[in-house]
């Protein structure tokens, strides 16, 4: 839950394109997205849309307990994209976060290091979603 949280606030790329494969009527506008129209898909709007994730500020892993993920629309979180263009790497970046993670909490404790600029601002001019300055962390053997 803390990994998929944590993907919802910070996804490794903020919008994805994909060009249209058919003539889509936009239901309720007079609106149709013609066929061979790239479409860029704004996955941070999305993953901070007040309709889906209510205070989409705060940090909450719970938003992604079974009940509350079951009742919100399964491209309401596309960190690695959906569908047959997901990014083919996830699964095996996933792994390799949970294991790392787990390595590390096992033997250090984090915290929050007074030089890091809180609250995070995000680069506004970067293809890969990144902090503005450094993040700084203490480290305290268990």
């Amino acid at each position: 839950l803390v990994i998929t949280e944590t993907l919802r606030k910070y996804p490794p790329v903020s919008f994805l394109t994909r060009r249209c494969v058919k003539d889509y009527k936009v239901p309720g506008e007079d609106v149709t997205v013609e066929k061979g129209t790239r479409v860029v898909i704004p996955v941070l709007g999305i993953h901070y849309d007040k309709e889906y994730y209510p205070d989409p500020e705060k940090f909450d892993p719970e938003r992604f307990n079974e009940e509350k993920k079951s009742s919100r629309h399964s491209y309401a979180h596309i960190p690695f994209g959906e569908g047959p263009r997901i990014c083919i790497g996830m699964r095996f970046g996933l792994m390799q976060s949970k294991v790392g993670l787990t390595a590390l909490l096992r033997q250090y404790k984090f915290t929050v290091n007074n030089k890091t600029k809180e609250p995070l601002k995000m680069k506004v001019n970067s293809f890969v979603l990144a902090a503005e300055g450094e993040i700084w962390l203490d480290a305290y053997k268990i």
